[in-house]
């Protein structure tokens, strides 16, 4: 794999749990990842009506940064097609030599004037010269999984499923966004820097100028406790456009001992089109000790009570 981007961990990327937000490791991702696909030779005139566009994005986080770190960009490509390219992707740390995140990206070709998936040809030369990596053992998914999504969902489903609060520490419940002009590219679509599954809560930490990540909570016993990210998988069917209206419903599926496991959909409020999914696996830690634990009680009850698993 080679070396495609090199980094140091700024001050404004740490979040609320004290080290580097789940966003900035994205950034990097895309950054790397458009280098690989940009390598593969696509024709100028094929980009002149489209461009490319990360569909599908599995993550795992292995180990926390922190500001000051250094850190590279390894990847390569692990498959091609006229459906896509799939690349892998890995965030590492030089000076600790551990691995901080890795990912497994689908990038697909879209029509600019419609945004409807295209298929991808790419020079013969392109493809019979591509370097082609496997995923490493520890990439691999341990909760998620890289299978067809569950896209059956419907708008009235979980608007009658999931309650009108934001319950659960921002994981249970609902919130909406407008595309706003500032959101939206030349063509009056969501930019594609703009991240569709996260956009109701960087408007809401815009607005009130705090840090993004979870929230902080000191149980009853004085701990400080927060959740972590572990493994996400993120998969973007369509695009909105300005002045659309978004609905968005988290939940959590399963809590076991020190985990949960929750999903987010984004849907167009108006018309009921399915925009985006997310998946996220998330262990509490102590803040303080910096480890896993067990969930306090009253934080496990206050998760139970808003969990839907029927909608896995």
């Amino acid at each position: 794999m080679q070396v495609l981007h090199t980094s140091t961990v700024l001050e404004e990327e740490i979040d609320s749990l004290g080290h580097m937000n789940v966003r900035y490791y994205m950034t990097r991702m895309q950054r790397a990842n458009r280098l690989l696909v940009d390598g593969l030779g696509i024709a100028p005139d094929v980009l002149e009506h489209s461009f490319l566009r990360s569909v599908d994005t599995y993550t795992r986080f292995r180990n926390e940064q922190f500001e000051g770190a250094t850190l590279e960009t390894v990847g390569g490509l692990l498959s091609i097609g006229e459906g896509g390219v799939q690349s892998y992707v890995e965030i590492r740390n030089p000076d600790s030599g551990a691995v901080a995140a890795t990912f497994v990206v689908t990038t697909a070709l879209i029509d600019r004037k419609t945004r409807n998936t295209q298929i991808l040809r790419l020079p013969t030369s392109a493809v019979s010269g591509s370097d082609i990596v496997e995923i490493p053992a520890y990439a691999k998914p341990r909760s998620l999984s890289l299978g067809p999504a569950n896209t059956d969902i419907t708008l009235e489903v979980l608007q009658t499923s999931i309650p009108d609060v934001d319950g659960g520490g921002m994981m249970s419940g609902r919130r909406n966004a407008l595309i706003e002009a500032d959101d939206v590219d030349a063509e009056g679509w969501l930019k594609e820097d703009v991240e569709l599954m996260f956009l109701p809560f960087a408007k809401m930490a815009l607005a009130e100028g705090v840090k993004p990540g979870p929230p902080v909570v000191t149980t009853s016993d004085g701990l400080r406790i927060g959740w972590a990210v572990m493994e996400t998988r993120t998969r973007l069917f369509a695009q909105p456009r300005l002045g659309d209206e978004l609905s968005y419903f988290s939940t959590d599926l399963k809590v076991e001992a020190k985990s949960r496991l929750s999903r987010r959909w984004a849907l167009n409020t108006n018309t009921g089109q399915l925009l985006g999914m997310s998946d996220t696996v998330g262990v509490c830690i102590d803040l303080d000790a910096r480890r896993a634990i067990n969930w306090p009680d009253e934080l496990r009850e206050e998760i139970e009570k808003y969990q839907q698993p029927q909608l896995a």
